[in-house]
């Protein structure tokens, strides 16, 4: 499939078409590496989605977690109520 660069800004820009997108399950936000292949070649690579906080939370456990670190006595005019 034949597409056309286009000038964005400074940038160039190419579309992706619909049908190519969805075959290489690729979605608007997803994060993509950009990489100079062989000759004049330009490689598109899939970065590992960012997960969530909630999948980050979710994979707290009483082995994974830090003690309460002490940072010794107030030092100025802050006030700490816990």
């Amino acid at each position: 499939m034949r597409a056309q660069m286009v000038k964005w800004g400074n940038s160039l820009a190419v579309r992706i078409p619909r049908n190519i997108a969805q075959e290489a399950k690729l979605s608007a936000g997803d994060p993509i590496e950009i990489a100079v292949a062989a000759e004049g070649a330009v490689e598109l690579r899939r970065v590992g989605k960012l997960p969530s906080l909630a999948q980050l939370v979710s994979q707290i456990t009483p082995e994974n977690r830090y003690e309460e670190v002490s940072t010794g006595s107030a030092v100025g005019k802050e006030a700490v109520e816990w």
